[in-house]
């Protein structure tokens, strides 16, 4: 189909007419020149098409005529940044939009710069109620559950980030894998502990090994730490993870919360976990020397009335107190 330039007051009418869920514009430039492509109406710094802007705010009408009425091989036409209006219908909770795309064959598994699925941004949404709907959508279109992005994440990882168990239920009764790790070597069961979702860990941990460790040598109990979320720690220790586990750094839990900044998790791990105040790691570092190097001053005071020496040196020949001083 030949291409015809618009000048730019009426490229811009047409847009702003979409973003109300008005076509008449577009449809009588339609008809004056039926040899119009209106994938080349598009927003300058994004690259969304009026087909993306249709998609995003659920305006099906459009979506159909766009794609019935004229050009519907164009469903796939991609904005600056590789997303499809699939794309943006999936990260926009557009069920109805979703599957009218579909209807129209557009490409489920198509990926968007960084390697995302509609499926995988459908996943970051688990607070819309027709989320779990969207994935059925997709999967009953031939979603591929396990399609890893750039970074090594699938479906998996998103929902441990973000929650939505029943999608993750339904994921795993089409095939989800769940034992997979990153690129940085990270399973799901990490990235639910560090972000806090506490009802993935007991499903999670059917799968994945408690002690697993990441490329930093981090365990998914290092990363609840880290998240400073004491009661997925709790339920980690509860479920047999291993309260001595070092990191590459050679950096225990106790290590770790005093870094973060957090009396409660250092409180947490002293009274629970009996943490070792005073030992050092191999770059002689002490928990008070973790929050010294930080600039920490009220969390090393902290550490001092619970028994930490300050004046203890590291491998470099310095203290606590030399930290704090410096």
């Amino acid at each position: 189909m030949a291409s015809l330039k618009l000048n730019k007051k009426l490229q811009e009418k047409i847009l702003k007419e979409v973003q109300h869920g008005d076509i008449s514009t577009l449809q009588s430039f339609n008809l004056e020149n039926p040899c119009f492509h209106w994938s080349s109406i598009s927003y300058e710094k994004t690259g969304d098409t009026i087909l993306h802007v249709a998609a995003r705010l659920g305006y099906v009408t459009i979506i159909h005529y766009l794609l019935d009425e004229f050009y519907p091989c164009a469903v796939n036409v991609r904005n600056k940044d590789d997303k499809t209006a699939l794309h943006e219908a999936a990260q926009f909770a557009q069920l109805q939009s979703i599957l009218k795309l579909c209807s129209f064959r557009a490409d489920v598994n198509a990926l968007r710069r960084g390697d995302w699925t509609a499926l995988m941004l459908a996943c970051t949404k688990v607070q819309s109620e027709s989320n779990l709907l969207i994935a059925k959508a997709l999967v009953k279109r031939g979603a591929q559950v396990n399609l890893p992005n750039k970074d090594g994440w699938t479906c998996v990882h998103i929902l441990a980030r973000e929650g939505g168990e029943d999608i993750f239920d339904y994921l795993l009764e089409h095939g989800l894998q769940v034992n997979v790790k990153t690129k940085n070597g990270r399973t799901p069961l990490h990235i639910a502990a560090l972000h806090g979702n506490i009802g993935f860990i007991s499903k999670l941990i059917t799968y994945i090994d408690i002690d697993s460790k990441d490329s930093c040598g981090n365990t998914p109990l290092h990363e609840a730490i880290l998240g400073q979320h004491i009661k997925i720690a709790a339920v980690l220790v509860e479920l047999g993870a291993d309260t001595y586990a070092k990191n590459n750094s050679d950096l225990s839990v106790l290590h770790l919360a005093a870094s973060q900044n957090s009396l409660q998790v250092i409180n947490y791990i002293l009274s629970e976990l009996n943490g070792e105040i005073n030992f050092q790691n191999k770059n002689g570092w002490t928990v008070a020397h973790c929050a010294a190097r930080k600039g920490l001053r009220e969390i090393c005071e902290h550490l001092k009335t619970l028994g930490a020496d300050l004046s203890i040196k590291d491998n470099f020949g310095r203290s606590a107190t030399d930290y704090l001083s410096s």
